[in-house]
C-alpha cells in the first residue's frame, strides 16, 4: 500500500498498515524551507500548537477524540516525542451548547467543571467573556498537541514497524491494470492500493481525487509575542474555544506557548466556511502573509479576552481546512484500487489517529466500527 501525504491523517493511516505486516510507502513532500518561494505543495500541520480535547456538541467527533488520545500518550511515550501539552481546554458558549458538551463529559467520564458566568468570573480572573455565557473545561486529555511531533512520531512508529517513509511530491496517481503507478519527484513506485491523504491538495495533479467536491477554507493564524511578564500572568492559560450569539466573535486561543526561535506566543484564530478553490490559488494562499484586515480582528479579539494584555510584536500565518458536505472526512474508496482518506473538517488533528486507524482497518478488511455511522465517511460522487 503506498499512503499519499505524509500529514496528520496519512502518517497514522500508514503506521497501522504496517504494524498490521502490509508492504507500506509513506511518501508525500515535508515542510518547506520557505514557504514564501515554495512552488509544490503545503500542509496545515506545519504548526507547533493545536487544540486537543474530547468534548464536542457532536457526539461523533467526541467519540473520535476520545479513542485518539490513548494513541497520543502511546507515540509520545514510545518515541519521546512530546506530542501533548495536557493544560486543559475550556469552552465558552451559550447555556444550550455546553448542555452539548455536558453530554460528552457524562458519556466519557471526563471530570469536567462547568461555570456559569459568575463562576467563569471567579474561576478566569484574566479572562474577560461576553454576557450570558457558560463555561466548560477538560482537564485530562485536554490542552494542546504539537502537530510537527506527532507527525514525527507516527513516522517512526511506521520505519519502526517496517514501513518505507520518502520526502516527495506525488504528480501522478494513475491505476494501470492490476496495480496503481505513481509518479513522484523521486521516481516511480507501483502499489497495489493507494490511499490520497493529500489534505486540502486533493486536486493537486493527476489523480482520482481531482474530481471530489470539497471546499477549503483559508485562514489567517495571528501569534502575538508575549513579554515575560505576561508569559508569567498567563501561565496557567488552558486552550479556548469562544463562541457567543455574535458568529464574528468567535475564536479559538492557543496559550502561551515557546517556539524553537525561543519567543513565547499566544495564538488566535478563527474560522471561516469553504470555497471552491484551485489548488494553484491555495499555493498562492499558503505563500502569502494571510489576510492581515482579519488578523487586525482577532488582535481586537484577544484583548477583548485578555484585558491589558501587552504584546512585543505580531505576526501571522496563512492556514487552510478541507470541509465536505458530510462535515467528516471522506474515508471511502474512489476507485478498485484507489481510496481517500481527506477532509479534516476543522476537527481531524485531535482525532487523527483514529480517523487515519479507520481508513487502514478499511483497507485490511476490519468490521467498521459500530457505534460510528459508516454513512457519514462514505464518498458521494459529486
Amino acid at each position: 500500500v503506498a499512503v499519499v501525504g505524509r500529514g496528520m491523517l496519512g502518517s497514522p493511516c500508514a503506521r497501522r498498515l504496517a504494524e498490521a505486516g502490509s508492504s507500506v510507502l509513506l511518501v508525500g513532500q515535508g515542510e518547506p524551507d520557505d514557504r514564501r518561494t515554495h512552488q509544490g505543495v503545503f500542509a496545515s500541520h506545519h504548526d507547533d500548537t493545536r487544540i486537543t480535547r474530547v468534548i464536542d456538541p457532536d457526539p461523533t467527533r467526541a467519540l473520535l477524540g476520545q479513542r485518539a488520545l490513548g494513541t497520543f500518550r502511546r507515540l509520545q511515550a514510545a518515541t519521546g516525542e512530546r506530542i501533548l501539552a495536557e493544560v486543559g481546554h475550556l469552552w465558552v458558549a451559550p447555556p444550550e451548547e455546553v448542555d452539548l458538551l455536558g453530554a460528552a463529559d457524562a458519556r466519557f467520564d471526563l471530570g469536567c467543571t462547568r461555570h456559569d458566568a459568575d463562576g467563569l468570573r471567579d474561576a478566569y480572573p484574566d479572562l474577560s467573556f461576553p454576557d450570558g455565557l457558560d463555561g466548560i473545561h477538560q482537564g485530562d486529555g485536554a490542552g494542546h498537541l504539537d502537530p510537527r511531533a506527532y507527525v514525527r512520531a507516527e513516522a517512526a512508529a511506521c520505519q519502526a514497524a517496517g514501513g518505507t517513509v520518502i520526502d516527495a511530491l506525488v504528480g501522478a496517481v494513475v491505476e494501470q491494470g492490476a496495480h496503481v503507478e505513481l509518479d513522484t519527484s523521486a521516481g516511480t513506485f507501483t502499489a497495489d492500493r493507494v490511499v490520497l491523504a493529500t489534505g486540502p491538495f486533493f486536486a493537486h495533479g493527476d489523480t482520482p481525487a481531482a474530481t471530489l467536491g470539497l471546499t477549503v477554507g483559508t485562514h489567517t493564524m495571528l501569534h502575538a509575542e508575549l513579554p515575560q511578564h505576561e508569559t508569567d500572568r498567563l501561565a496557567g492559560l488552558p486552550s479556548l474555544i469562544v463562541k457567543p450569539s455574535d458568529e464574528d466573535r468567535h475564536c479559538f486561543v492557543l496559550p502561551p506557548n515557546r517556539r524553537p526561535d525561543g519567543a513565547v506566543v499566544v495564538k488566535i484564530g478563527v474560522s471561516h466556511q469553504g470555497r471552491h478553490l484551485t489548488a494553484t490559488q491555495i499555493g498562492d494562499w499558503f505563500r502569502s502573509d494571510g489576510d492581515l484586515h482579519v488578523a487586525s480582528h482577532q488582535l481586537e479579539l484577544l484583548r477583548d479576552l485578555l484585558p491589558g494584555l501587552e504584546v512585543t510584536t505580531t505576526s501571522t500565518v496563512p492556514c487552510v481546512t478541507t470541509y465536505t458536505s458530510s462535515g467528516h472526512p471522506v474515508i471511502d474508496g474512489l476507485t478498485d484500487r484507489v481510496s481517500a482518506l481527506l477532509g479534516g473538517n476543522g476537527y481531524a488533528a485531535k482525532c487523527a489517529p483514529t480517523l487515519g486507524e479507520l481508513a487502514a482497518g478499511r483497507l485490511l478488511g476490519e468490521t467498521w466500527p459500530t457505534d460510528l455511522d459508516r454513512a457519514l465517511f462514505a464518498h458521494a460522487p459529486g
